[in-house]
């Protein structure tokens, strides 16, 4: 029986046994006369531990202990209580001193023999907990978001300096959009957590070899990027696809392209090589997709890039952290 022997009543009884919240009945003296098991899930106090303990002593937070014992002294005077018949969120004390945010109903009933006030308390750690999630998620959307929209601004202004027609604009900015657009699909199904390079690498081979992926080898380790090295490695990866669809290893019918990592203490090693090219020679000016690579590369990867120009083809080698 979680009931005081004062208050015999088998209707609240009831009560505290089929309620899913916690219910704590209390007397007009401020003390605990009815407290059911979800109570004591809750709080951590057993019936027999609470039974006659002052209401405010037991769960209520110092804090607020005053203002409990004035609002029922000014009650029982007036008949007014501004929290009676209410929904409110207020913190409660656990045995073990931590404070949970609760959701409270408190009324004044008498018909279960004698005047008392019953508390409905709900914890709402849980619901708090998500909302805390949410705001986060929200903040770091709104961050990604505008930081989104700088890039592709930055983007559009550098494709557009770079390209001689609007043909060539319109051509070279829907491949780089196209190519975030991907990482960040795979980067969402990872909830933005690291994502696997893996993966980044085989989306982006298919939509430029087109079915010719026997001409591409890949190798390497599964290695999960964080997201801003993730979305660094797809822009340099399309930069490069872009260049040996229109001048390199896939411009013909014969060239290789090579791509391989190795992973060595946090320290991520991407080396690209290109064969089969003829008549390969250095290009005399940097355009757009260089620079980009040589940004990213130092700004965002913060690492660095070698790259050599080979009588058939190109080789470079990225090295940076992913720590």
């Amino acid at each position: 029986m979680n009931i005081a022997p004062d208050l015999p009543n088998e209707s609240l009884g009831a009560v505290l046994k089929t309620a899913l919240d916690a219910v704590i009945v209390m007397r007009l003296d401020g003390t605990i006369a009815g407290w059911n098991d979800v109570a004591e899930r809750c709080f951590g106090w057993s019936f027999d531990e609470a039974n006659g303990q002052r209401m405010s002593e037991l769960i209520i937070p110092p804090r607020f202990r005053d203002a409990h014992e004035c609002g029922l002294t000014h009650y029982l005077a007036t008949g007014e209580g501004p929290v009676l018949d209410k929904h409110i969120e207020i913190h409660a004390l656990h045995r073990d001193g931590r404070e949970l945010p609760i959701e409270l109903s408190i009324t004044r009933t008498s018909q279960f023999g004698k005047p008392v006030f019953l508390g409905f308390l709900r914890d709402i750690s849980d619901r708090r907990e998500a909302a805390r999630r949410q705001e986060l998620l929200i903040g770091e959307l709104n961050h990604r978001v505008k930081n989104l929209l700088g890039v592709v601004a930055a983007i559009a202004h550098q494709t557009a300096r770079s390209s001689s027609t609007i043909a060539d604009f319109e051509t070279a900015f829907a491949g780089r959009l196209a190519s975030m657009g991907k990482a960040h699909e795979i980067l969402t199904a990872a909830t933005w957590e690291r994502a696997p390079l893996r993966r980044l690498v085989e989306e982006l081979l298919a939509a430029y070899t087109q079915g010719d992926g026997e001409r591409v080898t890949v190798s390497g380790p599964d290695v999960l990027l964080a997201p801003r090295h993730f979305l660094s490695i797809s822009m340099i990866l399309h930069e490069l696809l872009t260049n040996a669809v229109k001048y390199g290893a896939l411009s013909n019918t014969v060239g290789r392209i090579a791509l391989s990592w190795t992973l060595d203490h946090q320290t991520l090693k991407l080396i690209w090589i290109e064969s089969g090219v003829p008549n390969v020679s250095a290009p005399s000016r940097r355009g757009f997709g260089s620079r980009m690579i040589e940004l990213a590369v130092s700004h965002e990867l913060h690492g660095t890039a070698a790259s050599e120009w080979r009588a058939d083809g190109l080789a470079l080698t990225l090295t940076f952290g992913i720590g």
